[in-house]
This record gives structure tokens, sequence and C-alpha cells, in this order.
């Protein structure tokens, strides 16, 4: 591994990126994150999302969850989304976020599974409606760090500052 993609998976980096710098198949990866029973429950009760597969170790045994209780899934997807942030390339420069598409939750992750993201450019195109940004489509795929599984991927869409900004 250089020493630019360790930096950028410890989360180091420092380096703001703006749109122009994004090229289709770029990949970046992160650091991992813990899942705790904590943040199940502070999410169960954040969200109302009070479901007993989330709440219920036994229910959630019961109903095939060998482990018992599973994250939501939109924990999960906020997780990978944080774990994106971890990497300190757009935090100076994002300035929307745009959209998700093609989510898919591929395996449950449990109380103590930590958590990585993998990303990957899919495409970016400039802004039809303001000259000053332009959209990044990230492909991101966050695995269960001790397997290398995913557990859900998604595309998600982030409008981001040109270098120069463009006056009218």
């Amino acid at each position: 591994m250089s020493e630019e993609e360790e930096t950028r998976q410890s989360g180091l980096e420092t380096r703001l990126m703006y749109f122009e710098d994004f090229q289709p198949w770029m990949t970046f990866s992160s650091g991992s994150h813990m899942i705790k029973r904590e943040d199940i429950e502070n999410f169960a009760k954040l969200t109302g999302d009070l479901n007993k597969l989330h709440m219920d170790p036994e229910y959630a045994r019961f109903a095939g969850f060998e482990r018992g209780i599973i994250a939501h899934g939109m924990l999960t997807l906020s997780v990978s989304l944080g774990l994106w942030h971890s990497l300190n390339l757009t935090n100076g420069t994002i300035v929307a976020f745009a959209g998700i598409n093609n989510v898919s939750f591929k395996r449950p992750v449990y109380p103590g599974d930590r958590l990585q993201l993998k990303a990957q450019v899919v495409s970016t195109r400039e802004s039809r409606s303001n000259p000053n940004v332009g959209l990044v489509t990230l492909k991101m795929t966050t695995l269960n760090a001790e397997d290398g599984s995913p557990v859900v991927e998604a595309e998600v869409v982030f409008v981001l500052r040109r270098k120069v900004r463009i006056t009218s």
C-alpha cells in the first residue's frame, strides 16, 4: 500500500478534494468503526424505529438472526457516510448531498461488528444550473471489516465546489 493510500485509509488526509479532483474509477478506503449496542438503541430512540429486531435479542434470534439484535439498515448507511467523511477529503468542499440510489442491504450488522468503507468514483458531471459546483457519484460498499463481506452498497451523489469560482 502506498503512503498516500495509507494516509487516506487512516483518515488523516488533509488535502481537500474539489469537483475537478475526482476522476471515474478512483478508489478510497476508510478506517473502521465498531457498531455498539448503545448505537442501535440510541438510533431506535432517535428515529422511533423500535422494531423488535433492533431491541429484543430473543425475538431477533427467533426471527433467524443467530447473534441477536441487528443494526438498522439506515444506521449502517449513516455510519457509511460518516466513514466517508472521516477521510476528510470533502469536508470543506461539499455543498450538498444530492441523492442516494441503488441501496442494497447485503448482510445483517450486529453489535461488535466493525465496518469499513470502500468507495469508487462512478461518474462526475458539471452542474447544469450552477457553474461553481459539480456532481460526483460514488459507489459506496460498506464491509464487515473482520471478514471483508459487504453489508450495504449504495450510490451516493455529492455536490462539490469547483476550485475556481465563476462569477456572472
